[in-house]
């Protein structure tokens, strides 16, 4: 009989919940102790898309605040211990200015530690960590990023090569390009297989063109986009074999932006393996320094480095160098009109 009323009590339960109602015995007990309150239903203020950019933007405020005020105590830590040298040999080098050290004694250092007993990575990439300065004459206009390329005089062949997909004016120049390593190489051909998406945007990493395109290159700015091939990216000219072997065998950097602080900004290169002898590594790392002073934008108010640190993956460490030995070997390159009247243009369409 027990068995038979539970039974029946479940088929109305079931029915009930299929009709939108519910049993009384179901709800919460209806006493007069009983304090607790209907759910109050709130109705969206906002659609998924919208407090998800919400909380992204509270994020990065957040982000900003905290790298700006990090960014100042070092500043005025930095200013605090200029000049202030310890008296003895044993002292906490927190407390005074601790100058960079010369390109070798980084080296030994980080050789130190990747040793077989240690981390075993003496054959790990050797990387550079840049702080580019991004001011200009006017206190609130900052320069977004800095972008160049440039082929190494030791190159990083431990490294995957670039995938370079090539505009030619005809097919003698397609087959020069191919012969220096482009991915593909045609005329009307190959704009027709861009214009139409036959390469996924994962297959290629840059896009050169002769100067024949140049009135035409537009039309695959959709499908393109920041890989459209232009006068001021240097990826459009007269020869290109020698644009296809400039970015196959070169390195391209590009500065990100620290949050909150555009005063500055961050570029991460690679320099070669640790395991390589000095002066190849010595020339690499001068072959930045020259084309990021020659390369950086006219706005820029002094000089465009103003930090560096080498460290090699997983040691940890970090070094600080001494930049006066790379500064006084710059090769001083004079900027052509055109790009400094390019600039002046970016600068007044931005203000």
């Amino acid at each position: 009989m027990l068995h038979w009323l539970g039974s029946c009590n479940f088929k109305t339960a079931t029915i009930c919940s299929q009709l939108g109602c519910r049993l009384i015995s179901n709800t919460p007990r209806l006493l007069k102790s009983n304090t607790r309150r209907p759910r109050v239903v709130v109705p969206e203020t906002g659609s998924a898309s919208e407090k998800s950019k919400a909380r992204k933007d509270s994020a990065r405020e957040v982000l900003a605040t905290a790298n700006r005020a990090k960014w100042e105590q070092n500043n005025a830590r930095r200013a605090e211990l200029s000049g202030k040298k310890p008296l003895t040999n044993v002292y906490l080098a927190s407390n005074f200015d601790q100058p960079g050290l010369r390109f070798s004694e980084a080296l030994f250092a980080l050789r130190e530690a990747s040793q077989t007993d240690m981390y075993d990575c003496m054959e790990n990439p050797l990387h550079a960590k840049f702080v580019l300065n991004m001011q200009t004459k006017k206190k609130t206009k900052f320069i977004q990023k800095f972008e160049a390329h440039v082929v190494l005089p030791h190159p990083l062949s431990f490294i995957p090569r670039p995938r370079v997909l090539a505009l030619c004016k005809g097919s003698d120049d397609a087959q020069s390009a191919l012969e220096q390593g482009a991915l593909d190489a045609g005329s009307e051909e190959l704009f027709g297989r861009l214009e139409h998406g036959a390469f996924h945007w994962e297959e290629y990493d840059f896009v050169v063109a002769h100067s024949d395109w140049s009135n035409t290159i537009s039309k695959l700015r959709h499908v393109l986009k920041d890989r459209l091939p232009t006068s001021k990216n240097a990826r459009i000219g007269d020869d290109v074999s020698a644009l296809v072997s400039k970015f196959v065998n070169g390195v391209s950097m590009e500065s990100t932006r620290l949050e909150g602080v555009p005063e500055v900004n961050n570029l991460d290169v690679i320099v070669g393996q640790l395991c390589w002898e000095d002066n190849a590594l010595m020339d690499n790392m001068q072959c930045y320094f020259d084309t990021i002073e020659s390369e950086k934008s006219s706005r820029v108010v002094g000089n465009a480095i103003e930090s560096v640190r080498l460290s090699c993956p997983p040691t940890g460490e970090q070094f600080l160098l001494d930049l006066s030995p790379f500064m006084r070997q710059l090769k001083g390159v004079v900027r052509d009109s055109e790009s400094v009247e390019e600039e002046a243009v970016e600068e007044a369409i931005v203000a």
